[in-house]
């Protein structure tokens, strides 16, 4: 499960009195592709009704895609966003926004996986500038423009994530299953693990450490099947 917290402070001053939101995203189908059930509660405003991400391929790109995704479905309920506005000299808008994303695993401590800061760019209304932090694939900016007659920092975040990923304000294509080519050897079917591209070779690598642990240096091929138990469980 992830819980993406969003606050009104910088990455430093987070706490729980300037939480303005809490989404949640937890598996309703686990598998290689998988569904997800998502919820918000939004200060002010409660707890809306819960809606799903489907059909939605693990280890396969940003976590900041899936929380984009379960924005756009809570927020829309659509699997797309309407384009937004150019804000004007009278729009809403925040000096810092900023949200962190953790894994909630019974086998684990809650662990943080991704952070964003969100600052106002050159103290002009509706100017942003988006600094994302991700645990594997590493930092992403983008500068862009937001602003409503009401300010919706879930929906500030969303933009920030589709300016930064997409390069536009709504979502792009949903990410591909990540499959690597396989050989068979003494009859089975093995595959390099350099093969696999990122996030999913990190995920694979920690997954095989804490399931399969080794008392010797890992073989570099291994069989089909352990990925297959990776996408579906890990």
């Amino acid at each position: 499960m992830l819980r993406v917290s969003i606050h009104s402070s910088d990455a430093k001053g987070i706490n729980a009195g300037n939480q303005l939101a809490q989404l949640d995203i937890a598996y309703a189908k686990l598998g290689p592709i998988a569904d997800y059930v998502v919820g918000i509660a939004i200060r002010g405003v409660g707890a809306v009704e819960p809606d799903r991400v489907a059909n939605y391929p693990r280890w396969a790109g940003s976590v900041w895609d899936l929380v984009a995704r379960a924005l756009t479905r809570l927020l829309f309920r659509a699997d797309q966003a309407p384009p937004g506005r150019a804000p004007d000299r009278r729009c809403a808008y925040t000096t810092k926004l900023c949200a962190i994303v953790e894994r909630i695993s019974p086998e684990g401590p809650l662990a943080e996986v991704a952070n964003v800061e969100i600052l106002q760019a050159g103290g002009k209304r509706g100017m942003y500038l988006a600094r994302f932090e991700e645990d594997i694939l590493g930092t992403r900016e983008a500068s862009f423009a937001y602003g409503l007659k009401s300010l919706s920092y879930p929906e500030l975040l969303l933009r920030a994530i589709c300016h930064a990923y997409f390069g536009k304000d709504t979502l792009g294509p949903r990410p591909s299953l990540i499959l690597p080519p396989t050989m068979k050897v003494d009859g089975i079917e093995v595959f390099d693990v350099e093969s696999l591209s990122e996030p999913a070779r990190t995920g694979f690598l920690r997954y095989r450490g804490f399931y399969l642990p080794l008392s010797s240096a890992p073989d570099p091929l291994v069989p089909g099947q352990a990925y297959v138990d990776f996408l579906s469980r890990g």
